[in-house]
């Protein structure tokens, strides 16, 4: 299972929707993620709301929760089908404040290439043609 950047916030912020997210990523063998994904958790994180803290201090947190949790930081084998399935999914969903965030067309692009589930309760990325967990889920992006 890929691992989205919202639900590594979301369960290391204990947001309300950190429950349906740990309980799907238990159920997950071999969860991955990539670079890009911990790198916009730590961009949030770092915020004033969240941590309030240094990229690196957050960078910090993310990587021993990463490390807890068995989950592994890997790059997709080709990086050409990732930028062409982010391309694709941009094409078609779209990209801005009603659309999908650039972020997002990445993490899509991870887990397609990568052949994984998504784990993300975004009702947009839940759209595409990624399999999505937590699978009964209302959008609350």
């Amino acid at each position: 299972m890929f691992v989205d950047a919202c639900a590594i916030v979301s369960i290391m912020a204990g947001e309300t929707t950190a429950a349906e997210y740990e309980d799907a990523l238990l159920e997950a063998t071999n969860p991955i993620t990539s670079s890009l994904a911990a790198w916009e958790a730590i961009i949030v994180l770092s915020r004033p709301d969240q941590l309030n803290c240094r990229y690196s201090e957050a960078e910090g947190a993310v990587i021993e929760w990463l490390d807890a949790r068995s989950i592994q930081l890997r790059d997709a084998p080709s990086p050409r089908r990732v930028l062409s399935y982010a391309v694709a999914v941009a094409e078609k969903h779209g990209i801005g404040k009603r659309a999908l965030s650039n972020f997002d067309c990445f993490h899509y692009a991870y887990a397609k290439a990568m052949r994984q589930p998504l784990l993300t309760l975004d009702r947009l990325l839940q759209e595409t043609d990624v399999e999505t967990y937590p699978s009964s889920v209302q959008n609350r992006k």
